[in-house]
Parts: C-alpha cells; structure tokens; sequence
C-alpha cells in the first residue's frame, strides 16, 4: 500500500526518508530522518540545467535515469529497516511532496513494496513547526535556571533530564555553548532551521505543562531562539544558581579543554573580544596559553570579563529560589525536591 499522508509528530512508527540533495538536507530537515538523495548535488544541477536549456521532457528523462540507477539503493536500505522492525512505516519527503517523492514511491510500489510520502513535503512540515512555535500556548511553563557562567547550569539540565524531568536543552539543540567561547570543541555548526525543527519536536513530546530551561540571550551562537519561547522563558518562573569560584574554574576546565587542539580553538575565539576588552588583557591570556595554565585562564576570563556582564543580567529577574552549587548531584537533587513540592495542587507552579 502507498499514499500520501500529513506529517504526525506523535506517530512514531513513521521513518522519514528524505530524498532532496545533501545541500537541502543539511540547510533543514525532519530531525532523525534518514537522507537518501534521489538526486545528488551534481544530478540536481544537471537536471535544472536541461530545465532551463532544453526542455521540460528532456529534464524528466534524465531524472528519471538518475532515479532508477538508485532503485536498488532504496530497495536494499528499506528492506533492511523493515526487517528491523517491520512495524515501520516508511515515508519519502521532498520539498513539496512532488515528483522526487512520489516517484520513487511509485518504482518502489511496482515491486511491491509499501511506502508513503509526506503530503506537501518539507515545506508543509515547515509550516507546522513555524505555526507552533509562534503560538504561545504551545509551550509549558518554564522554569528558568539562572547562574554566571560555570556554575553547571548544563550539567544541571543534564541530570534532571536523566531523572525523567522536563528539559529544554537549547544550547544542546543549537549546538553551541552560548558565549564567545561557546563553540569549541564543537565540529559542525547547526542551522536555523534545524534548531527550530528540534525545539519543536522536543516541546511537542514533553507530557508536562512544566519545563526546565536554561537562562539564554536570544542568540545562541548561529542561531536564534524564537521570539516566542524567548517571551515565555521571560514570563518563566526563575531559579539562580551559586557556586564558589574554585568549583567553576574547575568545571570549566574540564569542560573546556579536553578538546582536540584546545589551544587553537582558544586563541581564534579571543579573537572575538578583541572589540570588548584591552590589549593587555588578551596578551595576558596568550601568555597564559602558552604556559597552558587553563585554570587561571577561566579564572581571569570569568572574574575580569563575563562576571560583569551576566551580573547585569541576572540582577534584572526576581528568583523564586536560589540555590548553593557544591556538586552538580547536590543541587540536582535540591531542585528536582523544590519542583516536587511547588508542583503539588496546593501550591501550584502558576501562584
């Protein structure tokens, strides 16, 4: 059996398959689906080519040559999922639901093969998300996690998140550390519309009216949080986070500089505070670099240049709650016990 069918974010026996060109696939696609190009870079630019230049037909034809030399491709990678749970329902997307999607599911339902495409492809899933994520309604109530920079708000997440509480992990999804420095030690950079596809898809599958989210400018490295979930962390309620000056040295430390060629990566990312701070303070961590004594690196750059600017910040929200950050299990725990007792029906998370 083929047809076409809408996009349902709670269906998960769907497996989308996604058939537009690589370029297409990383600018944004359905998070965990599966890139199988009906056409390649290079076959896309050939077929427009004869779009444009010969005609319409001419086009179709060579397409269709490009698809039916990948038949077996298809063939072969859908067999082995379905052989792997044959419960799955197996979906093609293109940009719009047309002719890349639906012709291989035609091919591959000749050779009696049941597959599906996504009604309006891409395009339409793109819609979902961008109508979601503008609604306000949409979104839990979240509960804010505040902190200068290496108290563990991350790890924070982390671990509630591992105890089955309610995460959004935007720093996580945006692939980004949220500074200057935020990118190190992270390979690839996330796109607007994968960051946005994923908040969706997370928010979406969230069975609480509650949500843990840590405290985020609207930018978060090369990407930018939604308007609206920014508001709703701004109405969210806020907690602040503690923790001496030796714990986060350490913790930063650790996070930091366990990276491949770590002393690079730093050096290019100085570069960047070069309009935010004095000469002297950067030949003074160049010098620290090259002794490689990484803690009084993350001490000068947090007592001398983030320190001021996030108390800035912090001092313009009222907390519900702070907390004393010793170990990352200790105030975990605080927490999941202070959200366990401010969740109950006599207090209630809205008063």
């Amino acid at each position: 059996m083929y047809k076409s069918i809408p996009y349902d974010p709670s269906d998960l026996e769907c497996y989308y398959i996604d058939v537009r060109s690589e370029s297409e696939y990383e600018k944004g696609h359905i998070p965990n689906a599966k890139n199988l190009p009906i056409l390649s870079n290079e076959e896309r630019h050939v077929v427009g080519d004869l779009y444009k230049n010969v005609s319409v037909d001419a086009a179709r034809r060579k397409g269709l040559e490009f698809v039916s030399q990948k038949l077996m491709l298809y063939f072969d990678a859908i067999n082995e999922l379905i052989n792997q749970n044959p419960k799955l329902k197996i979906v093609f997307y293109c940009s719009r639901g047309g002719y890349r999607s639906t012709s291989i599911a035609l091919l591959l339902k000749g050779i009696g093969i049941p597959v599906s495409w996504l009604q309006g492809g891409y395009k339409n899933y793109r819609q979902l998300v961008l109508e979601h994520l503008s609604d306000p309604l949409f979104y839990p109530k979240m509960l804010v996690i505040h902190g200068l920079s290496g108290v563990g708000k991350t790890h924070v997440l982390t671990t509630l998140e591992s105890d089955h509480l309610p995460v959004l992990d935007l720093e996580g999804l945006a692939m980004h550390k949220g500074s200057h420095l935020g990118h190190i030690g992270i390979e690839q950079l996330q796109t607007q519309q994968n960051f946005e596809n994923l908040v969706f898809e997370k928010i979406f599958k969230m069975p609480d009216k509650y949500c843990f989210v840590e405290s985020e400018s609207k930018r978060i490295g090369p990407v930018f949080m939604p308007q609206t979930l920014y508001n709703c962390i701004q109405a969210g309620i806020h907690s602040l986070l503690n923790a001496a000056i030796e714990f986060r040295v350490d913790l930063l430390v650790k996070d930091y500089s366990l990276c491949d060629d770590f002393d690079a990566q730093l050096r290019k990312a100085l570069t960047k505070l070069s309009i935010y701070t004095s000469k002297a303070f950067l030949e003074d961590l160049e010098q620290l670099i090259q002794q490689k004594n990484y803690a009084q690196i993350a001490e000068k750059l947090l007592l001398e240049y983030y320190d001021p600017i996030y108390k800035k910040s912090i001092v313009k929200h009222e907390y519900a709650i702070q907390f004393e950050v010793r170990s990352i299990r200790q105030v975990s725990d605080e927490i999941i016990n202070w959200y366990t007792a401010i969740s109950t029906p006599e207090f209630g998370l809205e008063n």
